[in-house]
């Protein structure tokens, strides 16, 4: 049925949301500042232009602690290899074997992204690569996925979406892609718009098989 899946980045290929929101939050604190919203919920699945203006609704100052923010991430570093989730690259194995075309979505920045391929070593397993940042429009819009379904050479209707975030499923359905959500039930994320909801890796190897 599906010649082609594509993955969605944080939440999905790495547990990554809560090690993000922590850093941005110790980042507020040092500086005495108290961001636009405390709640994790509000920047799940976010685009950085999305969770800036989130954190900090004037753009003027925005654009100066975001600039400063760079610096304070570069010292305090995400492991990525750390938080690969369960599965990950058996699934990614798997879909070799079958000849599946695999493809990355993700509306973070394309350094983030080759730096998680590079760090848990499975950046040879992907055909296409594709940022939310290099579309005109990042998610909830479908841009991102239409386009990578075109540079996989491969329809719509025949890729598979693995997602996590309201914005991300919004996105792969609107592009018109059968679209499965890892759950993401300690989080409250409305995955209602997803055709199915799957508890991890393991579980979408076993039904593609």
């Amino acid at each position: 049925m599906f010649k082609a899946v594509i993955f969605d980045m944080d939440g999905v290929l790495v547990n990554s949301e809560e090690f993000y929101f922590n850093r941005r939050m110790s980042y507020f604190e040092e500086k005495g500042l108290h961001p636009g919203s405390t709640d994790i919920h509000d920047y799940l699945g976010m685009s950085n232009n999305q969770v800036w203006a989130a954190l900090v609704p004037d753009p003027e100052q925005r654009d100066v602690l975001r600039k400063d923010y760079l610096v304070y991430q570069d010292t305090h570093p995400i492991d990525y290899s750390r938080f690969l989730n369960a599965g990950v690259v058996n699934l990614l194995k798997s879909l070799r074997t079958h000849g599946m075309a695999i493809g990355l979505a993700s509306a973070g920045i394309y350094a983030d992204i080759f730096r998680m391929l590079s760090e848990c070593h499975i950046r040879p397993f992907f055909d296409q690569v594709l940022s939310g940042e290099a579309v005109p429009n990042n998610k909830p819009a479908p841009d991102i996925y239409v386009e990578i379904s075109g540079k996989l050479g491969v329809e719509v209707g025949q890729c598979l979406v693995i997602e996590d975030s309201s914005n991300g499923i919004q996105a792969a359905k609107d592009a018109g892609m059968t679209t499965w959500a890892v759950d993401q039930a300690q989080y409250n994320v409305d995955q209602s718009r997803a055709d199915r909801i799957v508890s991890g890796m393991d579980e979408i190897r076993k039904t593609l098989k």
